[in-house]
């Protein structure tokens, strides 16, 4: 059978998506240590050995907060170029379309298992993905707010502080503050996890090039996708 190669995802996409995805990793685990501190090896490290290895928690904060630029910058960034490019603001939910509700039923029904994977239309960015992504970019901005407002208390007169102090009294204090950024910190992590499920769900089942599409940035589809005009122009 005769697939179409389309091209999906710019270079630009790709390389915030991977940019994204390491500083991420990196905000996580730099967040779980700063947030409790832990033991490394198999008996833990006295604090004289942990200065001597260059694991302090000094180390740890450094590399936490120059994550949580690279974050922001990719962010900005991804703003930049949905700006400026159809082809990488597709993430946006048509919610004026009929194709888009129908599209929802569908994946739906297929991720619940009730219809084949084969069956119904072929989308490039299908309509369940285009209604959690901007969910998630809120989730992203929502911890570059609340990780900057908590940053910002260490110099409460500098720019960070003038910025996004008033989170920090909105959420209910520091302490609730904190809780706030470990909370969605979770849910984006449950979100990358079944992320990753689907994409390699699809890619087994359909062999439509969702899992090297962000390497190379093409899918293959044996239908034109019902979408396809969203990346046009």
């Amino acid at each position: 059978m005769e697939v179409k190669r389309i091209y999906v995802f710019s270079p630009g996409l790709r390389l915030w998506h991977w940019v994204n995805f390491l500083s991420i990793l990196t905000l996580f685990i730099t967040g779980l240590y700063i947030g409790n501190p832990f033991f490394l090896g198999p008996t833990g490290y006295e604090a004289t050995y942990a200065y001597d290895k260059g694991i302090t928690m000094d180390f740890i904060r450094k590399v936490h907060f120059i994550a949580g630029y690279v974050f922001l910058s990719g962010f900005i960034f991804r703003v930049i170029i949905a700006l400026f490019s159809k082809r990488d603001r597709i993430f946006i939910p048509p919610l004026w379309r009929r194709d888009y509700w129908i599209g929802l039923k569908e994946v739906t029904l297929k991720y619940a298992l009730i219809m084949k994977d084969k069956e119904g239309s072929e989308y490039i960015r299908n309509a369940c993905a285009r209604t959690v992504y901007p969910l998630v970019y809120l989730l992203f901005l929502f911890m570059i707010i609340t990780g900057f407002a908590m940053y910002g208390m260490s110099k409460p007169d500098g720019f960070w502080a003038s910025l996004f102090g008033w989170v920090i009294w909105f959420l209910g204090g520091e302490f609730m503050a904190h809780m706030w950024h470990h909370w969605v910190a979770w849910i984006i992590i449950v979100f990358a996890i079944l992320h990753v499920y689907f994409v390699i769900r699809e890619e087994m089942i359909k062999r439509n090039g969702e899992l090297t599409s962000m390497f190379n940035g093409y899918k293959v589809f044996e239908k034109d996708p019902v979408d396809v005009e969203d990346i046009k122009g």
